[in-house]
C-alpha cells in the first residue's frame, strides 16, 4: 500500500520552499545545476503556452514533500518535451517514489499532446528503456534518452 499521493504541485510559498529544499539537499552531486535561486526562478514561473512548465509532488498523507519532478516544453524544439528537476527525499528512495514521479509526468504529456518526444537525462537508463525510451548519448555516466509518441 502507498503512504503518499502524487499531485500538480501547489506553487504558494510554503510549496514552492519545500520544493526547492528538497531538490537542492538530495541533489549535492549537481548543486551547480540546483542552485536555489535558479530552481526558485524555474518552478515558480509561470510560462505562456506552448512554453508550459508543469511540476508534481509526492507527499505523505501528512502533508510532507517527500519527492518533485518537472516536465517542461523545450523552447529549442517543436513537439519535444523534458523530463526535469527530480528529486526524492533520501529517506523515501527505493519504494516507487520515483517511478511514480516519471509516470504521472509521462502520462501527462501523453493526455495533453497528441505527438513529439520526451526528452530526460539519466544515469537510470535500465528504468527508461522499460518505458520505450531509446539513448541518444551518453556523457559522464549520464544516458541522453528520447521516447517518440
Amino acid at each position: 500500500m502507498k503512504t503518499y499521493i502524487i499531485h500538480p504541485l501547489d506553487i504558494n510559498t510554503f510549496a514552492l520552499s519545500d520544493a526547492v529544499d528538497l531538490l537542492h539537499s538530495n541533489c549535492p552531486s549537481e548543486s551547480n545545476r540546483y542552485e536555489k535561486s535558479r530552481l526558485v526562478a524555474e518552478i515558480g514561473a509561470v510560462d505562456a503556452p506552448p512554453f508550459y512548465k508543469k511540476f508534481f509532488g509526492a507527499y505523505l498523507i501528512d502533508g510532507t514533500l517527500i519527492g518533485v519532478g518537472g516536465v517542461k516544453a523545450a523552447d529549442w524544439a517543436s513537439d519535444t518535451h523534458i523530463l526535469y528537476m527530480t528529486a526524492v527525499d533520501q529517506d523515501h528512495r527505493g519504494k516507487g517514489v520515483g517511478t511514480d514521479l516519471e509516470s504521472i509526468r509521462i502520462q501527462w504529456v501523453y493526455e495533453n499532446f497528441s505527438r513529439g518526444r520526451c526528452l530526460v537525462s539519466t544515469k537510470h537508463k535500465k528504468r527508461f528503456e522499460r518505458r520505450g525510451f531509446k539513448t541518444v548519448s551518453e556523457v559522464n555516466h549520464r544516458h541522453l534518452m528520447v521516447l517518440e509518441f
